[in-house]
């Protein structure tokens, strides 16, 4: 996808502003990625209790992880509208798939739980295991936000999932996710952004873009470095924590 012509390389040499608005985008993300922790360390907690008490876990044992999603649907600072714990397949002793995951109501401060078809043979099966924000946690071993994309047999919204694996006595039990709609993550994200007179795009592990600064790049596109003349050139910021997929992408020579 890169061509030879187009200066395509890391930080080495940036602007140190640039490299602070970087290091400014992941400390405001981060309060999202610590939501999930949150809920990770809460289902660990669980777990656990519920395998010393009966050597096997149920449904009904992941009921107390309601009250920690409306905490943190509820702190302003966190912008998300939905998170809980999806759990791998056949580790719950009555059941083979679940997901006790809740999303902001109506009326403030009221939590209702996401609702999906888990009937596998069903023609709107929500066939999760298969999904990147599941299986990519699960296989890497590593945190991992996935979007923007639309949900549309979930939430049916543009968002970004934030997700974590969660392993316990060695066993991958399934993962704890946070959901941000892509219009509240610009509003985390852009400010940072509006501040550099430098044109920046800020774009997904497969070049779409999150955010930018510039009108020529809108949310939800490709960042297309062949489109730019051989005069053009940029250099890319990896993020780092769980959003080591992202960069921050700064354009040179460039006229929005």
């Amino acid at each position: 996808m890169i061509q030879d012509d187009f200066v395509y390389g890391s930080a080495e040499g940036s602007d140190d502003k640039i490299l602070a608005c970087a290091k400014n985008i992941e400390s405001s993300v981060y309060v999202i990625i610590n939501a999930a922790e949150k809920l990770q360390d809460d289902i660990i907690r669980l777990w656990g209790m519920a395998e010393r008490q009966r050597q096997q876990v149920v449904r009904k044992d992941l009921a107390e992880l309601q009250g920690t999603v409306k905490r943190l649907l509820s702190e302003t600072n966190v912008q998300i509208n939905g998170a809980g714990f999806v759990v791998a397949p056949n580790v719950l002793a009555d059941t083979r798939l679940h997901l006790e995951w809740w999303r902001d109501g109506i009326k403030a401060g009221h939590v209702i739980p996401l609702k999906v078809n888990l009937d596998e043979g069903g023609d709107t099966f929500y066939d999760y295991p298969n999904m990147p924000w599941f299986y990519k946690p699960k296989s890497e071993g590593v945190g991992h936000v996935i979007g923007p994309y639309v949900d549309m047999m979930g939430v049916d919204m543009y968002i970004c999932t934030f997700s974590l694996p969660i392993v316990y006595d060695g066993q991958f039990i399934g993962i704890a996710g946070a959901d941000v709609p892509l219009n509240n993550l610009e509003a985390v994200v852009t400010p940072h952004l509006v501040e550099q007179h430098q044109p920046l795009i800020l774009v997904n592990d497969d070049l779409r873009v999150i955010a930018s600064n510039t009108s020529r790049y809108l949310v939800g596109e490709f960042f297309k470095p062949f489109a730019h003349s051989s005069s053009q050139s940029y250099y890319y910021i990896e993020l780092g924590h769980s959003v080591e997929s992202w960069r921050l992408v700064c354009l040179n020579h460039y006229s929005p």
